[in-house]
């Protein structure tokens, strides 16, 4: 048992006073005062030694520091360092080699101390962690398994503004199945643009791009923008190129050049007629122009449409009866149990998530059937605290 700590010095005050008056045995007031009879006669003993004293508590850090830097060391450092106010600890410590003692400089990590003590040393920002790469590698047995989306790089047309065209391929037959020009590369021209093109050509199983915006943040579990979300919705998994790896998607950077030299001497007045040349464009790659990759043929005579068909209807989806289902909120995080919470991704907020147990306080946290990561319920201790998926590796 302890002492109540929102009174501890009155707790022992009354202690010792209601013990001189010897009308209680110190085991009926150990009791009493909810401590342990090692406690109480503890309390006394120190009191007979100090008297009043006793109550107070005492701090415990030491009253002497010996391996303290010297006043007349640290005032020397400060003074170098706002002389050369460019130089790091290891550069200051080789000027002071000069001047002092060797046994008695401090180390580069002390050194670094004192000046961040005395505010000469500014604290960077920290880097947000990368993403691990993995490697992964597109060679699709089948049409329509994999399908390539991009936004070929921005230029400016007639008007003064800029175009951004959006590219989608099936990566094994090499087809074009959409050029969608746009003002702006946002989340809802790019769910526009692929419903469009789902509709004509079905659903492919993976869609590969690139992290950056809208197509992926590297913030998020699986790397998993709100536009991946909607994607699994509708039953497309997202798969990316590791970052700053462009030719991970080779075969569509490999179009973007030809339809770079296409487009060059063909900049037009406005978007619409912009999306002509698009147009033009695509129609000699898909059926005019042979690849050697495929044997001479192009791209038109070798895809088939996806058996997949696009449903206009949101597919609901149940989880599995023994899976924890929480919804996320506009924040990004999912309330667990009464206090906690855990963090998964505001792109995937309004929607819900299932939890499953894998063993040892461990869950894995899916979102319908594609596992996002995972969290140890071990590390939820205060109240109200929430903890951050895990990433994993696919």
């Amino acid at each position: 048992m302890s002492w109540n700590k929102k009174s501890v010095m009155e707790q022992k005050e009354m202690f010792i006073k209601m013990w001189e008056t010897e009308k209680y045995t110190t085991t009926a007031l150990c009791k009493r005062f909810g401590i342990s009879r090692v406690t109480g006669h503890k309390l006394i003993k120190k009191y007979q030694e100090e008297g009043e004293e006793s109550f107070f508590i005492k701090s415990k850090s030491p009253k002497t520091l010996p391996h303290k830097t010297p006043k007349k060391i640290e005032e020397k450092i400060i003074k170098l360092r706002k002389k050369y106010k460019n130089w790091g600890a290891r550069k200051l410590k080789v000027l002071l080699e000069r001047e002092i003692d060797i046994k008695k400089i401090p180390s580069e990590t002390t050194i670094n101390a004192i000046l961040k003590r005395n505010g000469l040393i500014k604290t960077r920002r920290r880097r947000m962690g990368k993403e691990g790469r993995l490697n992964p590698k597109f060679d699709p047995k089948e049409n329509n398994e994999i399908w390539s989306a991009d936004y070929k790089g921005k230029f400016k047309i007639g008007n003064g503004r800029y175009c951004n065209p959006l590219t989608v391929c099936d990566s094994k037959s090499r087809l074009i199945l959409g050029i969608k020009c746009h003002y702006k590369a946002t989340y809802s021209t790019v769910k526009q643009g692929y419903i469009s093109i789902f509709r004509e050509y079905g659903l492919p199983e993976y869609l590969h791009t690139d992290n950056g915006n809208p197509f992926g943040s590297i913030k998020s579990p699986r790397r998993f923008s709100r536009l991946c979300y909607w994607l699994i919705d509708v039953g497309v998994l997202p798969v990316f190129s590791d970052p700053g790896c462009p030719q991970q998607n080779g075969r569509h950077e490999r179009m973007h050049r030809d339809l770079k030299a296409y487009c060059k001497p063909r900049i037009m007045s406005t978007l619409s007629k912009q999306q002509e040349v698009m147009d033009e464009f695509r129609e000699e790659y898909n059926e005019i122009r042979p690849h050697e990759s495929l044997k001479m043929k192009t791209p038109e005579f070798v895809h088939e449409k996806s058996k997949r068909e696009y449903s206009e209807r949101k597919i609901l989806y149940e989880y599995p009866i023994d899976y924890k289902i929480m919804k996320v909120t506009i924040n990004g995080s999912a309330r667990w149990g009464s206090y906690h919470w855990v963090y998964v991704s505001r792109a995937a907020r309004g929607r819900y998530v299932g939890a499953e147990e894998i063993g040892n306080g461990i869950w894995n946290v899916y979102y319908r059937d594609v596992l996002l990561g995972y969290f140890d319920e071990k590390e939820l201790i205060r109240e109200e605290q929430y903890v951050k998926l895990s990433r994993i590796k696919v």
